[in-house]
């Protein structure tokens, strides 16, 4: 019988009506479950009621409930009361795999009750778990063992590949992703965190060992370290100090300039900043004039000073970023004096405890390193640091040089007020000279 009433409506297609409550009540009777509420008005809508046969509530659906049955927990005892095997079959199959049933056998997803042969437990299984292949039926003591006897075998396989890679076991093996403390057989160290699986994926596995390896792979052997330097125009001074990152005299094979302390071979290689300074082709010139130049941006609170060939130019690079405060310039004869100044004022600044630059993103025309905060260190103390410098010539190791004109150095723009802390007055830069 048909959930809906249809009618002809009179141009070839159906008119559905709603079923009637009462009709809808009498059919969930009929299916088996007696309604609690009034008929919902849907039959694809959940209806309330208790089995007629298990007294169990429910919420079937008029529709569904035709078509699979009012109660959930009835069906599933029917379809396993369908399945169930003579119980004489099911006794002698348990029994055949070390269990006594004393037990009644309801189907076969409901344990029985069974005592283990082997242990003597009291245990309930269920006969679709314990006929599947590989399952005990013991999930007491016997199960216990099972798994004790696994990891046991687990352990020693385990052991025994760590020993076949050069790893001395120091604790028990208790998983496979556990750390595990190990000694290298190799060179002695004590390890915590590797596992045993990574040792199944990489082998042997030690912190010093990698470490080593590493080093041997990066390290230049002394031949092609110097033939790095050879294509690069350098001829060393000194045998290959070891290490690409260390200092490397030697000389320019194009100017004979006698480069101190050296290039760093690894800049060298790379291209960075290793080679001649005399007469390599960048933006600053070490043998041409050039100035020392001093800048602050008050918005940022952040001064900055270094070298410059064309000081006037690098000035007006810098005010774009507001650096636009020119509190002093002085010339050199030379760009390689300038640029040991510019090194000497970097040590002293640091020295003093200023340490905050600006991020290297923010600086256009970089130079981020030779900047300082105005909160670690002030203007004054800077400006006492370049003249002291200046003063102090021949402890930087400047070569002699015709007399250079250093005046002292004037403020460009730079309110008074906005200096504060940071003013200019009061004793001269040399008498309150903080280097010896």
């Amino acid at each position: 019988m048909p959930d809906t009433v249809s009618a002809d409506n009179g141009r070839g297609g159906p008119v559905v009506r709603k079923l009637d409550p009462e009709v809808a009540r009498k059919r969930m009777i009929s299916y088996g479950m007696e309604p609690t509420e009034p008929y919902p008005g849907a039959v694809d809508s959940p209806w309330p009621g208790i089995c007629l046969e298990c007294k169990q509530p429910g919420s079937p659906t008029l529709s569904n409930a035709k078509r699979q049955g009012v109660c959930k927990p009835c069906g599933q005892a029917r379809a396993a009361e369908a399945l169930r095997l003579p119980l004489s079959d099911v006794v002698r199959a348990l029994e055949g795999r070390g269990v006594i049933v004393i037990g009644d056998y309801k189907n076969n997803r409901e344990g029985i009750e069974c005592i283990c042969l082997r242990c003597g437990a009291l245990i309930y299984p269920a006969y679709s778990n314990a006929m599947r292949e590989g399952v005990g039926l013991c999930d007491r003591q016997c199960k216990r063992e099972r798994i004790g006897d696994s990891n046991r075998a687990d352990a020693e396989e385990a052991a025994e590949f760590a020993r076949a890679n050069d790893l001395i076991p120091l604790a028990p093996y208790t998983g496979a992703d556990d750390p595990w403390p190990l000694e290298c057989a190799r060179c002695g160290h004590v390890g915590s965190k590797t596992t045993y699986s990574v040792i199944k994926q990489l082998g042997h596995v030690c912190a010093a060992c990698g470490r080593v390896r590493t080093a041997n792979a990066r390290r230049l052997q002394a031949v092609s370290a110097v033939q790095s330097m050879l294509d690069a125009k350098l001829k060393p001074d000194v045998p290959y100090p070891g290490r690409v990152n260390d200092p490397w005299p030697c000389t320019c094979m194009v100017c004979k300039t006698k480069i101190r302390p050296g290039p760093r071979l690894n800049d060298v290689r790379n291209g960075g900043q290793g080679g001649c300074v005399t007469c390599s082709d960048t933006s600053f010139k070490q043998g041409e004039p050039a100035h020392i130049y001093l800048v602050v941006n008050y918005e940022t609170r952040f001064l900055k000073w270094g070298k410059a060939n064309d000081v006037a130019n690098r000035l007006r690079e810098h005010a774009r970023q507001g650096f636009d405060h020119d509190v002093g310039r002085w010339p050199f004869a030379l760009g390689a004096e300038a640029t040991l100044v510019e090194r000497a004022i970097k040590a002293e600044v640091r020295a003093l405890g200023a340490t905050t630059q600006v991020d290297k993103g923010l600086m256009r025309y970089k130079g981020h390193t030779e900047t300082a905060s105005l909160d670690e260190v002030t203007v004054t103390e800077v400006l006492t640091i370049i003249q002291c410098l200046i003063t102090a010539k021949s402890d930087l190791s400047i070569p002699a040089d015709p007399p250079v004109s250093v005046p002292r150095p004037t403020l460009i723009g730079t309110p008074r007020a906005q200096l504060s802390r940071d003013s200019l007055d009061g004793p001269s830069v040399i008498s309150s000279a903080r280097l010896p």
